[in-house]
């Protein structure tokens, strides 16, 4: 398994505000930009970014259409840790609604470029050997069940990311998901995640009209 911790924290704040405001009524944008600056150093306190990923043969009852084509499968899981959790739900136990809705939806967004970092690593090592990956197959966004978190926490065998009750990730603010990858998939075929194609439809980045094709930090490199 591969491991990795040194991500950087470089987050676009303008898609973040426009992010909360797209689902919650909330403050002008100038309000929301001071709470932001305020809470923007306690979420990199608070945080414990951590990427971890492992690839193996494909097992044959792995029946995706989007597989189809692949000899390899890589497993990825991240996280920042429980503490970022602990401190949105204490920032609500004071009152303090809208500190502790920018805190988390700057986790959120964290979250997700760190799994956007980590793409580009897995890039830079697989392409080394020719492997193209497919684009992020996420449990629970139509293509897999999400109970298969279990399998990809398993095939990892982490101390830091377990499954609790039955399925679901801890700690919370965590994400699992795998590619397929396989020498007849292009380099630049694929981008990581794209938000048009993707079936949540409960997502908070999906339904930020700034985050329709981008991610926080542009990538300097494309990948399969």
């Amino acid at each position: 398994m591969n491991t990795i911790s040194d991500f950087k924290f470089q987050l676009n704040k303008n898609n973040i505000i426009s992010s909360v405001q797209s689902y919650c009524q909330s403050p002008p944008y100038e309000v929301l930009s001071k709470i932001y600056d305020n809470m923007l150093p306690l979420v990199k306190k608070y945080s414990k970014p951590l990427g971890l990923f492992k690839i193996e043969r494909k097992l044959d009852e792995l029946k995706l259409i989007s597989l189809k084509d692949c000899k390899f499968v890589i497993y990825c899981a991240v996280t920042i840790g429980q503490n970022s959790v602990d401190k949105v739900n204490s920032l609500f136990k004071d009152g303090k609604f809208y500190e502790a809705i920018l805190f988390d939806a700057i986790a959120s967004y964290f979250l997700f470029d760190i799994s956007d970092q980590l793409f580009t690593t897995i890039c830079e090592k697989y392409n080394d050997i020719n492997l193209g990956l497919t684009n992020k197959i996420v449990p629970g966004d139509g293509d897999i069940d999400l109970e298969y978190q279990r399998e990809i926490i398993s095939r990892l065998q982490s101390n830091t990311i377990s499954i609790v009750n039955n399925c679901m990730l801890y700690p919370s603010k965590s994400m699992s998901y795998i590619y397929g990858a396989d020498e007849s998939i292009a380099s630049n075929q694929y981008k990581d995640h794209s938000c048009i194609t993707c079936s949540n439809i409960f997502c908070k980045m999906k339904n930020s009209k700034d985050n329709i094709e981008s991610t926080l930090i542009p990538k300097t490199m494309g990948c399969a």
